[in-house]
């Protein structure tokens, strides 16, 4: 079974810690599986940065996450997302909600490029009809 937990990282007295996902047996700092994220309890207001799109990848595939890492997956809002996740929205689209892109701007520009990749068509088809 798999655990998302931290491992202790830092000098003596100077804790930081990284987010990982390691097997349930494995030493606090020993065989990881895959790291995910950092967290730093030192600074004010506390630091902490987790990939979102692996967390939701592990979480859907039943990783267990410690009580410490619960806590940080729901200050930034992961647990929402991941019962968004299970009734079969997107992981693209809520991975773009947490990195504060809208998914319709993407399409926006997606549209806007076609539309100017058509008309450099035209406007080539036009130069070359008048060459000939």
């Amino acid at each position: 079974m798999l655990r998302i937990r931290l491992s202790r990282t830092g000098k003596k007295g100077q804790p930081s810690y990284r987010v990982v996902v390691a097997d349930i047996t494995s030493k606090r700092d020993g065989r990881v599986v895959e790291r995910i994220g950092h967290y730093n309890p030192l600074v004010e207001p506390e630091e902490f940065k987790i990939q979102e799109a692996r967390a939701l990848h592990w979480l859907s595939v039943g990783a267990q996450p410690s009580d410490a890492v619960r806590r940080l997956l729901e200050k930034q809002g992961t647990y929402g997302r991941l019962q968004r996740l299970n009734a079969g929205e997107s992981l693209d689209r809520l991975v773009a909600e947490y990195e504060g892109v809208s998914v319709e701007e993407e399409a926006v520009d997606v549209a806007a490029v076609a539309a100017v990749a058509e008309a450099v068509g035209v406007i080539a088809d036009a130069v070359a009809a008048e060459e000939e």
